[in-house]
């Protein structure tokens, strides 16, 4: 963890590099549908993160990773970086920009846009994106944290 409160404007990190497969995809997806009430079905869903016919049928050449993976690389990496500080009341808002495919490798980065000092807390405001090996951003967003968190 690298919580610290001497970050400043400018700072940046990242995440470790992921290599999306297919068979992330269909568990991250068989989760995901566990994780809303359904249950678990010998073949997991099928949708356009797990299923080419399905993925063709709506206009991508083969299956997309969903975006909350992308979202889960962003949060994984804020989570290493601040703990419980940022797993404690953090913001992180994303939007998605382009697809991710089984194969491609991709990085979550940050970079710190603010930093604000009220009554020896600080707070970061972070501009974070995921990278494909291409170095596109994939997804894009904003993410707080205040350090130490009100709610530690």
């Amino acid at each position: 963890m690298i919580s610290e409160i001497n970050w400043n404007v400018g700072d940046r990190f990242a995440g470790e590099p992921k290599t999306v497969t297919q068979d992330n995809m269909d568990r991250f997806e068989l989760v995901a549908g566990m994780a809303a009430g359904g249950t678990e079905a010998a073949d997991g869903p099928v949708n356009i993160h797990t299923d080419a016919e399905k993925a063709e049928s709506m206009g991508l050449t083969r299956p997309v990773a969903s975006g909350q993976m992308g979202f889960c690389f962003l949060h994984e990496m804020l989570a290493r970086a601040f703990g419980a500080d940022f797993r404690q009341g953090g913001e992180l808002g994303v939007t998605y920009l382009k697809p991710v495919y089984g194969g491609d490798t991709v990085t979550a980065h940050a970079q710190v846009t603010a930093r604000e000092v009220n009554q020896e807390r600080v707070t970061l405001a972070l501009e974070v994106w995921v990278e494909n090996e291409q170095g596109n951003k994939v997804s894009a967003g904003t993410a707080r944290v205040t350090i130490p968190s009100p709610l530690t």
